[in-house]
C-alpha cells in the first residue's frame, strides 16, 4: 500500500487544483465576452485527461483493497493499510468531481461560444444578402437610368443628323429627287437620264463624299449609322412598314422550276402510322387553374450552391414544372411552319431566313420559365405527333452522366435530328446553361436538292435571382450553315444591357455563297423576327455604270424602306400555371386513345411527373426520390455486372459532311410502335415487386 501512497502522492491532483483557480477566471471571462482564447482551446482535452488518470488511480486503490482483502481475510477496516487506501480512494473521488465540474463548465462555455459564433456567421450571411440585394437592385436603377440617357442621347444624334444632312441635300442637290427615309438604310433613289449614264454615275459619286462630310460635322459614331442598329431602332419605334415578302427578278425567273419537284407523297404516307392515337384536338388547358407550389425561395435554396454543376444539383420537388428535359427539347417544335414555308422558297437564301427564324424560334418559351423540368431517367423516352402540322418527334435519354438526350424529328419536307446535352453552373447572381451540342436540318425544298444545315444553340441564363425577380435570358452567337449551297446566317442574341428597350434582341444577316450579305434580319425572339434586302455596299461608286444601274433596278423593286414579317411568336394567356405556354400544355396530354400506343418508358407514364401537374406535391415528391434510388440501384447492379448502358433507339456516328459525332437514329420505334409488342425496354417507372 505504500507504493499506492507513493501512486497517489505523484497524481497532479494539487496541480489541477491550482489551474482550476486560472481556468475558472479565464473561462469566467469567455462566458462574459462570448469570446473563447486561444491558449485555453486544449483545455477541455487537458481536463478530460486528467479525469481519466483519476479513474485509473481509483482502479488501482480498488485493485489494491480486493488484493488485501484475498491475502488477508481478516483484515480490519481499522487496519491502517486500509485506512491509507479509503483515505486515497476518497482524495481522488473529490478531485474527479471537480474535473467533472471542469469538464461541464467547460463544455457550457465552449457551447455558448460556438452559438455565438454560430449566431455571428448568420448575422454576417444576412448582411452578405441584404447588401448584394441592394446591389444588384441599385445596378438595375442604374443601368435603367443609362438607358434612357442612351436613348435621348441617340435620338438627339439622329435628329442632328437628319437636320444636317437635309441642309447639305438641299445646298449639293438641290433638284435630286425626295430622299427615302435613312431610318433602315443609307440608299438613295436616283433618277436614270440618258443611256451613258453619267448624272446617274456623278449622284453614286457624291453620295460617299457628302456622307464623310457629314461625318466630320456631327462626329457621329460609325455604329449610328449601322444598317443593323437602326433597324433595331424601327423596330422598336413601331415605324417601319411591313409589306409581304418582295421578289427580285432574279427571283421572279426561278419561279419556274428547272428540277423536277420534290413529291411529298410518300414521306407521307410513312407518317400516317404514327398519328395513331393523335386523333382527339389537342390540349388547351390543364387540370388544375392555378400554381398553388409551395413558396420557397429560389435565392435561399441556391445561394449555397454557386459555383456548382446545376445538374448535379438536387432541388426540391418544389422548383420542377411538370414537363421533363426531354419534352422541353420537344419545344423546337411550335415553330415548324416556318421549315415547311422555307421548302417552298425557291431562293437559297431565303430559306436560310426562315431557317434563321425557326432557330430562333426556339427560346420564345422560355420566357418566365425559371421552373426546373425533371431530369429524365436513363433510357426514358417521348414521342409527339401532329397530324395537323404532318410531323413526328421522338427523342430518348442515351446518357445520365453527362446527361444527353438524343432526338429526332422527321416531316415530308425535313427531318431535324440533334442531341440535348448542356453544361450549366450557378455563378450567384444567375445560372447559365450552355449547351454543347449540334443540331442538324435536312430541308426538301420544292425544287432544289436536299440542303443540310447546322446550328448550335446559345446560352440560357436565369437572371435576377437575387433581387427576387427571376427571368430568363438567352445570348450568343449562333452560326447557321448551309453546307449544301454555302450560304451562312450569322445570328447575334443580344445579352439583356442597360436599356429595357435592349432585351430579348436578336439580329444578323445572311450571306450568299459567295459571302456578300443578301439579308438583315432583326427582331426580338419573344415577340417578332424581320427580315428586310441587305444594303448595297458604300463602294458602288467604283462599279461600272451598267452594274450600278443594275443594282439600282433589283433594290428598287424591294424598297430598303420596307421590311417582311418573317415570324411572330403565338399568343401565351397569363392563366397557364406553370408560366407554361399553350403548345407545352399540349405535350404531357395522356388521352385514352394514346396511351395502348405508348412505350413504356414514355414520360408521360412518369408518376412524380404526373402528381405535379395533378397537384399533389408531397406524392410527386415521394415517387421522385423512389424513381432517383431505383435509378441508382439498377446503375450499381450494372457497374457490379461490369455492363454499360446500351441506348435502344440511338447508336453513335459521324456526318459525312460536317465531320461532327451525333446521335443516329435507328427507326425502330416507330415500327414497333405499329406492333404494340415492346421488347427490350428496361422497367424504369413502377415500383419493385
Amino acid at each position: 500500500m505504500a507504493g499506492r501512497e507513493n501512486g497517489k502522492s505523484s497524481l497532479p491532483v494539487v496541480r489541477l487544483e491550482d489551474d482550476r483557480d486560472d481556468d475558472d477566471e479565464d473561462y469566467g471571462d469567455d462566458a462574459s465576452s462570448n469570446e473563447l482564447q486561444l491558449h485555453n482551446r486544449d483545455a477541455f482535452n487537458i481536463t478530460a485527461q486528467s479525469a481519466k488518470l483519476h479513474l485509473d488511480l481509483l482502479a488501482q486503490v480498488s485493485t489494491a483493497l480486493q488484493n488485501e482483502r484475498n491475502n488477508n481475510p481478516w483484515t480490519q477496516l481499522s487496519d491502517p493499510v486500509v485506512g491509507q487506501g479509503l483515505a486515497s480512494y476518497e482524495a481522488a473521488v473529490g478531485n474527479l468531481k471537480s474535473l467533472i465540474g471542469d469538464l461541464l463548465r467547460i463544455g457550457r462555455d465552449r457551447e455558448s461560444y460556438w452559438q455565438y459564433r454560430l449566431e455571428q456567421e448568420g448575422n454576417v450571411r444576412r448582411m452578405w444578402e441584404e447588401s448584394m440585394t441592394r446591389v444588384a437592385k441599385e445596378q438595375e436603377a442604374l443601368e435603367s437610368m443609362i438607358g434612357v440617357s442612351e436613348d435621348k442621347r441617340k435620338r438627339t444624334k439622329r435628329a442632328l443628323r437628319d437636320a444636317l444632312e437635309g441642309l447639305s441635300v438641299a445646298d449639293s442637290i438641290p433638284h435630286s429627287p425626295q430622299r427615302r427615309s435613312t431610318e433602315f438604310f443609307d440608299t438613295t433613289e436616283i433618277p436614270k437620264t440618258e443611256a451613258n449614264g453619267s448624272a446617274l454615275k456623278a449622284a453614286m459619286l457624291a453620295e460617299p463624299r457628302r456622307k464623310s462630310t457629314l461625318a466630320d460635322m456631327t462626329v457621329l459614331s460609325e455604329s449610328e449609322s449601322d444598317d443593323e442598329e437602326e433597324f433595331f431602332d424601327a423596330i422598336g419605334a413601331g415605324e417601319m412598314q411591313v409589306v409581304e415578302l418582295p421578289m427580285s427578278p432574279q427571283q421572279k425567273q426561278m419561279e419556274l422550276p428547272k428540277t423536277p419537284e420534290v413529291s411529298y407523297e410518300r414521306t407521307t404516307g410513312e407518317l400516317l402510322a404514327s398519328f395513331k392515337g393523335y386523333e382527339d384536338p389537342v390540349r388547351e388547358r390543364l387540370a388544375m387553374d392555378a400554381d398553388d407550389r409551395p413558396k420557397i425561395s429560389l435565392w435561399g435554396i441556391l445561394k449555397s450552391m454557386i459555383g456548382k454543376d446545376m445538374t448535379k444539383m438536387t432541388l426540391p420537388v418544389s422548383f420542377n414544372e411538370p414537363t421533363s428535359l426531354l419534352q422541353r427539347v420537344a419545344e423546337d417544335m411550335e415553330y415548324t411552319d416556318l421549315l415547311d414555308i422555307a421548302a417552298d422558297c425557291a431562293d437559297p437564301t431565303e430559306r436560310m431566313v426562315y431557317v434563321a427564324a425557326f432557330a430562333a424560334s426556339e427560346y420564345a418559351s422560355t420566357i418566365g420559365r425559371v421552373a426546373k423540368p425533371f431530369n429524365p431517367l436513363l433510357g426514358e423516352t417521348f414521342e409527339y405527333a401532329r397530324p395537323d402540322k404532318g410531323y413526328r418527334f421522338f427523342i430518348e435519354q442515351v446518357s445520365h452522366h453527362p446527361p444527353i438526350g438524343a432526338a429526332y424529328a422527321e416531316s415530308p419536307k425535313w427531318d431535324y435530328w440533334g442531341e440535348s446535352a448542356v453544361k450549366s453552373k450557378f455563378y450567384g447572381k444567375s445560372f447559365d446553361v450552355n449547351p454543347l451540342g449540334t443540331w442538324f436540318l435536312r430541308l426538301r425544298p420544292r425544287n432544289a436538292p436536299p440542303e443540310l444545315y447546322t446550328w448550335k444553340k446559345v446560352t440560357s441564363s436565369v437572371i435576377g435571382i437575387i433581387t427576387g425577380n427571376p427571368n430568363v435570358d438567352n445570348y450568343g452567337p449562333m452560326h447557321v450553315r448551309n453546307w449544301t449551297t454555302g450560304e451562312v446566317c450569322n445570328l447575334d442574341f443580344k445579352a439583356r444591357g442597360w436599356k429595357a428597350s435592349s432585351a430579348h434582341q436578336v439580329g444578323g444577316k445572311v450571306l450568299d455563297a459567295d459571302g456578300k450579305p443578301r439579308w438583315t434580319i432583326a427582331g426580338r425572339w419573344n415577340d417578332k423576327i424581320y427580315a428586310k434586302v441587305a444594303s448595297s455596299n458604300d463602294d458602288d461608286a467604283s462599279l461600272p455604270v451598267g452594274e450600278v444601274e443594275r443594282r439600282l433596278e433589283s433594290a428598287a423593286s424591294r424598297s430598303p424602306s420596307q421590311a417582311f414579317l418573317v415570324w411572330q411568336c403565338h399568343g401565351r394567356p397569363t392563366d397557364i400555371p406553370f408560366n407554361l405556354t399553350p403548345f407545352v400544355v399540349t405535350l404531357n396530354a395522356l388521352p385514352d386513345a394514346l396511351r395502348p400506343h405508348l412505350a413504356p418508358t414514355d414520360t408521360r407514364l412518369r408518376p412524380d411527373q404526373r402528381a405535379m401537374e395533378d397537384g399533389e406535391y408531397d406524392f410527386a415528391a415521394t415517387e421522385k426520390n423512389r424513381l432517383e434510388e431505383k435509378q441508382r440501384a439498377k446503375r450499381r447492379e450494372r457497374d457490379e455486372a461490369g455492363e454499360e448502358f446500351v441506348p435502344r433507339w440511338f447508336r453513335k456516328g459521324r456526318s459525312e459532311e460536317t465531320g461532327e459525332t451525333y446521335w443516329v437514329f435507328n427507326g425502330e420505334y416507330w415500327k414497333m410502335r405499329e406492333t404494340g409488342k415492346w421488347e427490350g425496354l428496361e422497367d424504369i417507372f413502377s415500383e419493385a415487386e
